[in-house]
């Protein structure tokens, strides 16, 4: 795995080096507010969390960050990628990677280099990569979990995202700096068994030649950030991930002695890049500006993941969540039930949809 995009002002290529992780240190607390779910008749406001971050000195560089959650970095100067998971839930997430790959463009070109390698070649190290076919920031989530299995990605970091069974909710074109195909990507996904949310900000295109076409039939991911937290607690957690996120800040005396290490051809490739903190403001300003149809879309597919369904009492507004086929047993049972009225959410309904889930044990 290599990565291309220095944090703090620069973008430039170099191979990835080893990992570390980083204790907890003594941090000063910083104030922070989770996101303000809208407003609901049916929500129970009380169970919105709240996380005060704490400011993390992480010697050349420091972050605002959930207390208790550890950090895991890799690399260092250009090859700099951050991992921070609370560990006693782990798909409470967030992290930066510069630069994922390479990656394959096509099934071609992993069959030549495979013909080439039992001819005699030398080793291809990426070869144990998968395809991505076309090379879209979609596609690339699709397959980052093949990715996150590689010894190329265990090597880097241990505690890799997984990011199993993804489907894709939304993606929209973002800026950048970087010459690709940029999105912001919110999905679903499997995170050590559980359901998870997440937004990501991916950059992926091809590698040129220096005549400025595609050389070797592979791509990279160039620029990957992503937060994510359990589903249900995702839209509450959302606005404190991506102020974290954008806080991290790399000492200017760090910069400039990384970039005094670099040659002469990787200095012609220099290019001023986006900070964190804006790009965290594309990531922030992506969800608060979201349409309402994709948050019912979210829980659909929810749903259907998790094999549920849901029902509501018109008299109460609650939600209840029930294994698929309930409903069909109760519609024809109502007589059975004294809450006999209870309904299929309507398809466009948000704010029920967006309600709270009661056991389908308190349907009497």
């Amino acid at each position: 795995m290599m990565i291309k995009q220095f944090i703090a002002c620069f973008f430039f290529a170099a191979m990835i080096s080893g990992c570390v992780d980083i204790d907890e240190q003594q941090t000063a607390p910083v104030q922070s507010q989770a996101a303000n779910v809208p407003s609901s008749s049916a929500r129970d406001e009380t169970s919105i969390e709240s996380i005060q971050l704490q400011s993390y000195d992480g010697g050349f560089f420091s972050i605002n960050k959930p207390p208790g959650w550890n950090v895991t970095t890799a690399g260092s100067c250009s090859t700099f990628s951050l991992l921070i998971r609370d560990n006693t839930s782990p798909e409470r997430q967030i992290f930066y990677f510069g630069e994922v790959g390479p990656v394959y463009l096509n099934g071609e070109q992993k069959t030549v280099d495979r013909q080439y390698m039992d001819m005699g070649g030398y080793p291809i190290t990426w070869y144990e990569m998968p395809v991505v076919d076309p090379l879209t920031p979609e596609n690339f989530l699709g397959q980052f979990h093949l990715i996150a299995q590689t010894n190329i990605a265990k090597n880097f970091m241990q505690q890799m995202p997984e990011l199993n069974n993804i489907e894709i909710i939304s993606s929209y074109p973002a800026k950048s700096p970087l010459q690709g195909d940029t999105k912001i990507v919110r999905a679903l996904f499997m995170q050590k068994g559980n359901l998870t949310e997440g937004l990501f900000f991916v950059t992926v295109a091809p590698l040129l030649s220096t005549s400025g076409y595609a050389g070797g039939g592979i791509g990279y991911a160039f620029t990957f950030i992503g937060i994510s937290a359990q589903k249900d607690k995702f839209k509450n957690l959302e606005k404190t991930l991506t102020e974290s996120i954008g806080s991290l800040s790399i000492s200017q005396t760090y910069v400039n002695n990384c970039i005094q290490q670099q040659n002469q051809a990787t200095q012609g490739i220099l290019k001023a890049g986006r900070t964190l903190s804006e790009t965290s403001d594309i990531i922030m300003s992506s969800w608060e500006n979201r349409n309402r149809a994709e948050d019912i879309i979210s829980e659909k597919r929810s749903d259907a993941i998790m094999g549920r369904d849901r029902v509501y009492d018109p008299a109460t507004g609650e939600v209840y969540k029930v294994q698929n086929g309930f409903y069909d047993s109760y519609d024809i049972n109502r007589e059975k039930y004294t809450m006999s009225d209870l309904q299929l959410l309507p398809g466009n309904d948000w704010n029920l949809w967006t309600s709270p889930m009661q056991d389908a044990s308190r349907i009497r």
